[in-house]
């Protein structure tokens, strides 16, 4: 809790790194950053290089109501000035979205309400229209994965109806502009999207209920879409003194979308898991078994990076003890998700005893996609994630306004603790934590926690069933 390089770093990082896309030149920052970070710890440290398909990179985004035009005219947003074409829109692309055509789509908007099978039906004939799509301001946990869970359902029905491109509605208010992705497997999505500023959106909604069958926009993406290029996971290593064959990792996302500067999301815990490793090399101690702290790059596109450690690692995944992961700002950690797993309860209770009175011991039994557990969650390995309040998280999700003066330093300090105490505890006691799950006990976690439906929700059942994502049956 004392002075360390902790706030520094995360200062470079953000402030002087900045926004950094998996893929961009930032990242080739953040990671050497990282390997900079690693070393003046005292602490054995590589990157381990993986091929990600596709770059992307967001162009000058324009959406401009142009019909009907003398209305148009008359209603440009205040501080905004008219133009002869028709008034704009503040408006960005999805992440990992297609470009639009050169000079862009110019098509009727139809409204689509929140997207269900009955709206759709009410909307009639989609077919080379640009679609509004409706969204509930963000404030819970369970909000955040709606804003994921529901759109692929309405991509494909957009999609089979001919629709030419998707307006969703911000999920966050004060015309504030954020950046995710709707394709989630690391190539680019099958129709134009972008995020319309909330106000702006709701007022196109009310410019075509006043004027129904007669709104057009035009909607520009000029996104740059490269091809593939080599990228890589930074992994920092104390080996452990009588069983270093097996491993705990602490790990956390390295990479950000390049609104804000990824401070809370993740750039805080990146620099928790370097300054974890810092800390327990500094106490000169060894643990039993060896601890890797992982920074995976990827986590936004889909957790490519860490799908690929686990890849690149799965003849060691049976003497991987425990897999700890941090992906939720600064909200004070209640307990971590222990992904369906109650066998591993104990042992971790044991693990957090000294730090009882913090309330960090109350723990849960979901299973879900969200972060870099997901793919050792999915071959049986024992995964916890930090369970947190929602703080200031998501007002600043993927946002212009995700940026340092968001952290707080001193919850981060004790996060770190917290996060060290884990991984050291794990790493040292004689029992390990936890077996690895065989397919067929797996088989059963993904139906008893629900992670089933989220998997065909988000379309990773074939690959899983296939046996191309997760543990082979």
């Amino acid at each position: 809790m004392g002075a360390s390089p902790l706030e520094e770093n995360l200062r470079r990082l953000t402030d002087e790194v900045g926004g950094r896309v998996t893929g961009s030149p930032e990242m080739a920052k953040a990671a050497e950053w990282a390997v900079a970070a690693f070393r003046a710890a005292g602490v054995q440290v590589h990157t381990e290089k993986y091929k990600l398909g596709v770059t992307w990179k967001e162009g000058h985004t324009t959406l401009l109501v142009t019909a009907p035009a003398a209305a148009a005219q008359a209603t440009a947003p205040a501080g905004v000035p008219p133009s002869s074409e028709g008034f704009p829109l503040r408006a960005v692309s999805e992440g990992w979205g297609p470009a639009t055509p050169a000079g862009g789509i110019e098509a009727p908007v139809i409204d689509i309400g929140g997207g269900s099978e009955e709206e759709f039906a009410r909307a009639g004939m989609i077919r080379g229209a640009i679609l509004l799509a409706h969204s509930e301001i963000g404030t819970t946990w369970a909000d955040l994965f709606n804003e994921y869970l529901r759109p692929p359902d309405i991509i494909e029905r957009a999609r089979k109806g001919g629709a030419a491109a998707i307006l969703w509605t911000a999920a966050r208010e004060r015309l504030l502009l954020y950046r995710h992705t709707n394709t989630l497997n690391g190539e680019i999505d099958k129709i134009p999207q972008a995020i319309v500023a909330r106000e702006d959106a709701m007022r196109l909604a009310r410019f075509a209920a006043a004027y129904p069958g007669k709104v057009r926009v035009r909607l520009n993406l000029p996104n740059e879409i490269g091809g593939p290029v080599e990228q890589e996971n930074v992994v920092g290593e104390i080996r452990g003194y009588e069983k270093p064959e097996e491993t705990v990792i602490l790990g956390a996302h390295l990479d950000s979308w390049d609104f804000g500067t990824g401070a809370l999301d993740n750039g805080c815990n990146a620099a928790l898991v370097i300054e974890a490793a810092r800390a327990i090399k500094a106490t000169g101690l060894v643990p039993r078994r060896t601890i890797r702290f992982v920074l995976f790059s990827g986590e936004e596109q889909g957790t490519v990076g860490s799908f690929e450690y686990v890849k690149t690692h799965r003849a060691e995944l049976d003497k991987i003890r425990a897999m700890i992961t941090f992906d939720s700002g600064i909200g004070r950690v209640t307990g971590y998700s222990l992904g369906g797993r109650r066998d591993l309860e104990a042992g971790v209770r044991e693990v957090l005893k000294p730090l009882e009175s913090w309330g960090s011991n109350n723990h849960t039994y979901d299973a879900s996609f969200g972060t870099d557990n997901f793919d050792f969650l999915l071959e049986g390995v024992p995964t916890l994630v930090a369970n947190q309040e929602e703080a200031n998280y998501l007002p600043n999700y993927h946002a212009a306004s995700d940026t340092l003066d968001k952290v707080d330093i001193r919850e981060l300090k004790l996060h770190t603790a917290l996060a060290a105490l884990t991984a050291w505890g794990i790493a040292d006691r004689t029992e390990p934590l936890g077996k690895r799950l065989s397919r067929a006990k797996l088989d059963a976690l993904v139906k008893e926690t629900g992670l089933d439906q989220q998997l065909k929700a988000l379309g990773y059942w074939e690959a899983w069933q296939k046996g191309e994502r997760g543990r082979k049956p």
